[in-house]
């Protein structure tokens, strides 16, 4: 990751990139903005980022792009096209489930301390309460069982989603990565806001109420995501069968293509399953699901 960091550092003493064009670090990694396609592909080539499954230890870098880059519905070579859309979307989508795990470890702490104690102090009874009311947990209960019911189905809501699904998810609903909704909101799913100022207008069914939400950044694209599967009840099958993966092999990576059947409510585009489990089959996106981000680095400047 240092020799990384330090060619990267190269480039820019260099002057490889033209001053519109920008970049911030923080302890998770670089932060790129409005990069065109040849100097991104450059970048990647660089940080021996070369194949967009497989890449040395299976470790990703720490390079995370803001958006797609405004030319890259005009390369020509949909087959390169599409792995470099896959090479800008992986360390997105393994930074967003590293956030998950930390909920689900600071989760798991808690559940064994309930389970020890039978009670929370104020502090964590504040920080379930708002871990639920974000994945759409509710109790009918006021006594202890209200946080056995919490406990158990926050549980099955906070874990990963399997990278290779939201992959594959994002290069169905955009095109892979040259949809108008991809390009101008930073939306990967075709997510919704209903009669709202704000969005993105539909070229189609204008009238309908709906706007497509845009986002800050492909990352928040990835998160909102996420959650959605996290949450909603659309995707109670997927979940249920995550979780029992989960109990039977802890250790294990969840391989998407043994549940991407229970994405079935995802879109309304006929056998979006079908379509999904074609789409990891043939990129072999399993890979990716045993897939980690480089270590964690403090970058100076």
């Amino acid at each position: 990751m240092f020799k990384s960091v330090l060619i990267f550092l190269t480039l820019f003493a260099l002057n490889v990139y033209s001053a519109q064009e920008q970049y911030f670090v923080d302890d998770t990694g670089i932060y790129l903005v409005d990069y065109d396609t040849r100097k991104l592909t450059q970048l990647f080539d660089e940080l021996y980022y070369d194949s967009y499954i497989n890449p040395p230890g299976n470790e990703y870098p720490r390079v995370f792009l803001k958006n797609i880059p405004h030319d890259f519905a005009l390369q020509e070579d949909k087959t390169e096209r599409n792995r470099i859309f896959m090479k800008i979307l992986i360390p997105l989508i393994l930074k967003i489930n590293e956030e998950i795990l930390d909920e689900r470890e600071i989760l798991d702490a808690l559940k064994y301390d309930f389970e020890q104690n039978k009670d929370f102090d104020e502090a964590d009874r504040y920080y379930i309460d708002k871990l639920a009311e974000k994945y759409d947990v509710v109790s009918p209960y006021k006594d202890t069982r209200k946080y056995i019911r919490i406990l158990s189905e926050l549980e099955k809501k906070v874990d990963i989603v399997p990278p290779s699904i939201m992959l594959a998810a994002a290069a169905i609903y955009t095109d892979w990565g040259t949809s108008r909704i991809a390009v101008q909101a930073n939306n990967l799913y075709k997510i919704k806001v209903w009669f709202e100022e704000e969005g993105l207008e539909p070229l189609e069914d204008k009238e309908d109420g709906y706007k497509y939400k845009i986002y800050p950044s492909l990352e928040s694209s990835i998160r909102d995501y996420a959650l959605k599967i996290n949450s909603n009840v659309n995707y109670q099958t997927f979940r249920d069968v995550r979780a029992m993966f989960r109990q039977n092999a802890e250790e294990m990576p969840l391989y998407g293509k043994r549940m991407d059947w229970g994405m079935i409510l995802d879109s309304d585009l006929q056998n979006f399953a079908g379509l999904l489990d074609y789409t990891l089959t043939y990129y072999k996106l399993h890979n990716v699901d045993e897939a980690t981000l480089e270590r964690q680095y403090k970058f100076e400047e």
